[in-house]
């Protein structure tokens, strides 16, 4: 992945290495290589043809807001078809995860859409105008937090000075392990303001 041209490193620590992808349409994602497990978010709705050596060329729709866990050994290529650009932001697994499943569906708000033994993903939905307490469940386990945006909203840390954060589609914040400030996903518009929530747990 890092010698692809559009995958864009924005983040590396001792749990990930985020990349945003964008494309334009009719371009391509050359073919490479997951070296780690990665899960990959789309932003916007997705159509694209997926190349993979020695067998027939997929053509697939990606939803927005749709989690995909691409496995470490993964080798593809992705051409963006139709009109609209691709973007997915890349999070690649630095730590082996072992018993991985795919819930596949969301039946209740927060549920996880990916888990493992060291990793959990769920895609949470806040209303317009509300607002969601994001260090509730990680600051209780210690555990490191990553937060993607899916919607426009802002999130603001009100027992401290630190400024309020404003976030667009695609945008991401990093929370290492430990107790910090409380940390508030805020929805200040009129509908509904998704995030994908990525808790990392304990690393020995």
């Amino acid at each position: 992945m890092d010698q692809e041209p559009h995958h864009h490193l924005t983040l590396q620590n001792d749990y990930v290495k985020i990349s945003d992808v964008e494309v334009s349409p009719g371009d391509s994602i050359v073919l490479h290589h997951h070296d780690q497990d990665t899960v990959a978010i789309a932003i916007g709705d997705l159509e694209v043809t997926v190349g993979i050596p020695g067998k027939p060329d997929v053509h697939q729709k990606n939803a927005d807001a749709q989690v995909r866990l691409q496995r470490g050994g993964y080798v593809h290529s992705t051409h963006v078809d139709g009109d609209m650009p691709y973007h997915t932001v890349a999070v690649e697994l630095l730590r082996p995860q072992t018993k991985f499943h795919n819930v596949c569906a969301v039946i209740l708000p927060g549920q996880p859409l990916l888990d493992s033994e060291q990793t959990r993903v769920r895609l949470v939905r806040v209303l317009p105008h509300q607002s969601m307490n994001l260090a509730a469940y990680s600051a209780s386990q210690g555990a490191p937090q990553l937060i993607v945006a899916l919607d426009a909203a802002t999130i603001s840390f009100p027992s401290s000075k630190e400024k309020a954060k404003a976030l667009r589609l695609g945008d991401f914040v990093w929370f290492d392990a430990g107790l910090r400030p409380e940390r508030v996903f805020q929805n200040r518009g009129g509908s509904e303001a998704r995030y994908i929530e990525i808790l990392f747990r304990h690393m020995p």
